[in-house]
C-alpha cells in the first residue's frame, strides 16, 4: 500500500512540477533598442524580435515580431498582466504536453536611466529546436535583421 500511495504522490509531483526552460534571461533595454532571437527546427529558421517603446501609466508598450507576423501588447509589473506568453511552433498531435512557448515578462523600470527590465523564457515542450543567434541591435526597423 506504501508503495501505491509513493507512486501515485510521484506521479502526481511530476504534473504539478514547475516547466523546465530550455533558456531563460534577463535583459535590459533602452527604448527603441531591439533584442533578436532566431530558432532553427529542422531546416527552418525562425525569427523573433521586440522592443519597447513607451513606459505610460506604469505600462510598458511593447512590440513584438515573430515569424513576420506582429503583435503589440502592453506590460505591467502586477502578478496578473506582468507576462505575455507567444506559442513558438504548431502542436503536434502525438504528444500530449504543452507546445513550444516564448514568454516574456516585465520586472522592473529604472527612470534615471530610462531602461526596462525584462526576463524572457523558452519552454521547449518536447519538440527538438535550437536558439542560433540572440543579440541586442540598437535602433533598427522591424523589416530589418
Amino acid at each position: 500500500m506504501s508503495r501505491i500511495l509513493f507512486l501515485l504522490g510521484s506521479f502526481i509531483s511530476l504534473l504539478f512540477a514547475p516547466p523546465q526552460w530550455k533558456a531563460e534571461k534577463f535583459l535590459r533595454l533602452q527604448k527603441d533598442e531591439f533584442y533578436l532571437l532566431n530558432f532553427k527546427v529542422n531546416e527552418t529558421q525562425k525569427t523573433l524580435y521586440f522592443r519597447w517603446t513607451l513606459l505610460k501609466n506604469k505600462g510598458l508598450v511593447m512590440h513584438l515580431n515573430y515569424d513576420y507576423f506582429p503583435h503589440q501588447f502592453i506590460l505591467y509589473q502586477d502578478y496578473q498582466r506582468n507576462c505575455y506568453t507567444l506559442p513558438l511552433f504548431k502542436a503536434e498531435q502525438k504528444y500530449y504536453t504543452l507546445e513550444p512557448f516564448f514568454m516574456l515578462c516585465f520586472k522592473d523600470y529604472h527612470r534615471g536611466e530610462k531602461i526596462a527590465t525584462l526576463k524572457y523564457y523558452i519552454y521547449e515542450g518536447g519538440r527538438d529546436f535550437n536558439i542560433i543567434d540572440e543579440r541586442i541591435v540598437p535602433n533598427g526597423g522591424f523589416g530589418a535583421n
